[in-house]
């Protein structure tokens, strides 16, 4: 392949992948924002309609009223649907912040480092052993990290953006995690919905 084709398909590919990028990252925004609001909504239609439903009692060796047993649970199930979706709301948003970061980080060094062939060299991350849980909370309560001028001065540019890396990567897995999760129990509690007023 010569090089001007090999350029030619280079483009190609970059215009597909950032394409098919754009298209993923609106459609699943599109979808989260989708079962949250509906989630929300139905927990406020299912509280606001609450004296549609026999109210609780507890008799001791008596019935079980599942038309209520199921109004509950599909309040809790509902309840977790939308948390699963705020986390994921935060998670992607943690992740855009990082994101946007390392892409100005990638021009600064290139700025600087022109002479020296100023890029920076990044390889596949595996986050396949990383701790989901404890990188969120990281992110959430603590505080990041950007590369800032002491990373230029002493020469970590490339360790720091690596950890970066790894953060945005795991954050964007969590998003993905949490809003599958979320679907989930949105469908369980439809359902769980379905069988209280039968």
């Amino acid at each position: 392949m010569e090089k001007e084709e090999l350029k030619n398909k280079l483009d190609e590919y970059t215009a597909r992948n950032n394409f098919w990028t754009d298209k993923a990252i609106n459609q699943f925004g599109y979808s989260l924002n989708l079962f949250t609001t509906v989630g929300i909504g139905l927990l406020g239609y299912l509280v606001t309609n609450r004296n549609k439903f026999p109210e609780f009692e507890y008799i001791k060796g008596g019935d079980i009223n599942y038309v209520l047993v199921f109004y509950y649970s599909s309040l809790v199930i509902i309840f977790i649907s939308v948390l699963f979706g705020f986390i994921s709301i935060l998670s992607r948003l943690y992740d855009y912040r990082i994101t946007r970061h390392l892409a100005l980080t990638r021009k600064k060094f290139l700025k600087r480092e022109e002479s020296k062939n100023g890029l920076i060299n990044s390889k596949i991350i595996d986050i396949s052993k990383d701790n989901y849980c404890k990188a969120f909370r990281k992110n959430l309560f603590g505080n990041i990290e950007f590369v800032n001028e002491t990373h230029f001065d002493n020469g970590t540019v490339p360790s720091q953006f690596e950890e970066l890396r790894r953060n945005s990567k795991i954050l964007g897995a969590i998003s993905w995690k949490t809003h599958k999760i979320q679907i989930m129990f949105f469908v369980i509690g439809i359902l769980v919905i379905g069988f209280s007023v039968i």
